[in-house]
């Protein structure tokens, strides 16, 4: 496999997990027809049917589900989606009648997504405008291994060192293990976990001090850095006030661990090197803290007028679709998909959440606000994914019906009753919308390799279409299309019609065979500068004072009949006043107390396995650990001190004990692992999935215990502790 040379992001490079990809399609354990379970679940007894029978089967139980008047019974949980199949789905949810579709945009990453949004009412993940940026400062941004996107990231870092000559770019990593990109820096800065929100704010507090921000910026497209009067006259704090009253360098580095004489060399620099600006990764995105902190770093963008501008975060565009037609909806639809959703998404304690995967196993064992009947999952595997795997496992036993359109027998396929599966991604027509991109609207499109599918499988997309046509009515109406290719080249029709980019033809069958033969659609120019168009805040501008959270926090008061104070201490929020609205330092929670578990649990993600995916892929497992020559395992990384004081040496045998259980493993001695942490690899641990990566390991998610950022809605992944001890 090779790349697309004139592709934007990757420019004809493929990353391990695209050199690996014949691995995927020949895998000798894909599920190679449609199945039924005969025997228990879980016991991998199945009897091979037809599809027409598969498809007979779920539509049977969907009419049902309908004809009870029970729509809103029905949850789709899908995975990583590419394109428009997350808008098929999500359609076919909302002609059914089901508001209960839990798709996974960013699983990991929400905090990053929600300070965004809070900050410039985006929900998009921003693009870095290499070719003139001269300063990055990286909070824990994984860079150089599972970043998005990977190949550009990758590109990127190599022109920021020796793409222009004579000018040589700085990176700086924050973060509290020694990680690939960490090697790969100009300078790695140790932190406490928890606390970049702290640090941000530190650098923020000098750059006002010494008046070294961009000062128009400021004036003309930012809201809320100064003190300012609502409507009734009520004068408000700003950022500039909070930030000269609070996260001086001295308080700063006790909440961080980080020297004060660092903390003013990172801003000095960060504020003269301009182009500059500040990233972050999974180690702000995953904490109780995650949103605020991502606030914070988002402020720093502000400070230096990074966003929207050379050399700085861009703000994504998208390809001119054409919009499918609307959907109908019959009465039974209109009723259930304005019933309440499954996990409480929007409502309080969850008041700005799209989704809430994480509570699913409780609301389903208490059937509340109503029974899931029937649960369809798309490239997803919730039994390995999600934090104490074993809660959800037991609540599958409550759902009478569950399908799975996995093209593998992973964990969670395995519990299933039905498997319709789906082709690999060199058997069927998808397209791509990369996140973040490059700035410009492009699009890639993927299109059959092999004339016919290599086994009896199919597109998702043709069977959504499918069902939706076999159940009638409003709901068949809403799908016009005999299969997914249909649909695709319904919507791509507005690309052709817009007369623009790398692709311009007068007829569009003879565009949609450029685009097939060319891989994608770009049109590579990039507006700067159209802040005042791309800002989707209440203010129109960047807030420092963020008025969506106080609409939002006064609306979900108004709902609930509660206070403004109650609600905070719902979402387990310390601040109280104005500086509720402001980047500012919430202490991150953890679970188990520090005197029995006196390490935080850091897991990480390698390039070769980085959705967990990559196990079932022998050249990938040979390839798992570069840094410690480690594969085809798991690993338990300690600080050598650490290690030393419990008498544990490299290559012992040890027990990872949390409040949830405890993994054996072995243990790496790792100098560039905080005193205070244990890291482990994400990606093992199977208990399926295939002979290449079931038994392998372990996975980290069997030791998490379930901790919230209530205000940004997603479970903090590194709020662990446990305690280690030899076997």
């Amino acid at each position: 496999l090779e790349g697309i040379k004139d592709y934007p992001i990757n420019k004809g490079r493929l990353c391990p997990k695209g050199q690996s990809g014949l691995q995927v399609l020949y895998d000798p354990d894909r599920i190679r027809h449609p199945l039924r379970r005969k025997g228990k679940r879980g016991d991998g007894d199945w009897e091979k049917i037809s599809w027409e029978e598969g498809i007979g089967l779920i539509t049977e139980k969907l009419k049902a589900l309908r004809q009870k008047g029970r729509p809103q019974s029905l949850v789709v949980m899908g995975g990583r989606y590419r394109g428009h199949m997350a808008d098929l789905m999500a359609r076919f949810m909302e002609a059914y009648g089901s508001p209960n579709h839990l798709g996974n945009p960013a699983r990991g990453s929400e905090g990053i997504l929600k300070g965004h949004f809070f900050t410039m009412g985006v929900r998009d993940f921003l693009p870095i405008h290499w070719e003139e940026v001269n300063y990055v400062l990286s909070f824990g941004a994984s860079l150089l291994e599972a970043s998005r996107p990977s190949l550009r990231n990758l590109w990127g870092y190599g022109y920021l060192r020796r793409g222009r000559p004579g000018i040589r770019g700085k990176l700086v990593q924050i973060e509290p293990r020694f990680s690939v990109t960490a090697s790969k820096s100009d300078q790695w800065v140790p932190i406490h976990p928890g606390a970049d929100g702290a640090l941000a704010l530190g650098i923020a507090h000098w750059m006002i001090k010494e008046k070294r921000y961009d000062q128009h910026f400021i004036d003309q497209y930012t809201f809320g850095f100064e003190d300012w009067k609502d409507a009734d006259g009520k004068t408000h704090m700003g950022f500039k006030t909070l930030m000269l009253k609070e996260y001086s360098p001295k308080q700063v580095s006790s909440l961080t661990g980080i020297p004060e004489e660092t903390i003013v060399q990172i801003a000095q620099e960060f504020s003269s090197h301009r182009p500059s600006i500040a990233i972050s990764g999974r180690g702000v995105g995953m904490q109780t803290n995650g949103t605020y902190s991502q606030m914070a770093i988002d402020s720093l963008n502000a400070l230096v007028g990074s966003i929207d501008s050379r050399g700085g975060l861009l703000l994504q565009r998208r390809p001119p679709f054409q919009k499918w037609p609307l959907i109908e909806k019959d009465s039974v639809a209109e009723k259930g998909f304005s019933q309440p959703r499954i996990d409480g998404a929007g409502s309080i304690p969850f008041p700005f959440a799209d989704e809430v995967p994480y509570v699913l196993p409780e609301q389903i064992q208490k059937g509340k606000p109503y029974p899931v009947e029937i649960l369809c999952l798309y490239y997803t595997n919730p039994l390995f994914s999600l934090p104490e795997p074993e809660r959800f496992r037991e609540a599958l036993e409550k759902i009478p019906f569950i399908v799975s359109f996995s093209p593998f027998m992973d964990e969670t396929t395995l519990y299933s009753d039905l498997v319709l599966p789906d082709g690999t991604y060199l058997e069927r027509w998808q397209d791509d919308h990369v996140e973040p991109g490059l700035g410009f609207p492009m699009f890639g499109l993927r299109s059959p390799v092999l004339e016919k599918p290599l086994y009896d499988t199919r597109n998702t997309g043709d069977v959504i279409i499918q069902m939706a046509r076999s159940l009638g009515g409003a709901v068949a109406k809403s799908f016009p299309w005999k299969d997914f290719q249909e649909a695709l080249k319904d919507a791509v029709r507005g690309v052709f019609a817009s007369k623009r980019g790398s692709i311009q033809t007068n007829d569009f069958e003879e565009f949609w065979k450029t685009l097939i033969d060319r891989g994608g659609w770009w049109d590579s120019f990039y507006p700067f500068g159209e802040w005042r168009k791309r800002f989707k805040t209440p203010s129109g501008k960047f807030e420092f004072y963020s008025l969506a959270m106080e609409q939002g926090l006064g609306d979900a008061s108004k709902k609930s009949s509660k206070g403004l104070d109650q609600i905070l201490k719902e979402l387990k929020i310390e601040a109280r006043g104005d500086k509720v609205f402001l980047p500012h330092f919430e202490k991150h929670r953890s679970i188990g107390e520090e005197k029995e578990y006196p390490l935080h649990l850091i897991h990480y993600k390698l390039m070769t396995t980085a959705e967990g995916k990559g196990a079932n892929q022998p050249f990938l497992q040979e390839i798992f650990g570069p840094h410690l020559k480690e594969r085809w395992d798991s690993w338990v990384e300690i600080n050598p001190e650490t290690a030393k004081s419990m008498g544990i040496e490299d290559g012992d045998f040890i027990w990872v004990e949390s409040k949830a259980g405890k993994l054996k493993a072995k243990a790496r001695l790792f100098p560039g692992t905080d005193p205070k942490c244990v890291h482990i690899p994400y990606g093992q641990g199977h208990k399926a999935y295939g002979r290449w990566a079931k038994g392998r390991g372990i996975n980290p998610n069997d030791l998490l215990v379930r901790e919230y950022d209530y205000l940004g809605g997603f479970a903090s992944h590194f709020s662990t502790r446990v305690k280690i001890y030899k076997v």
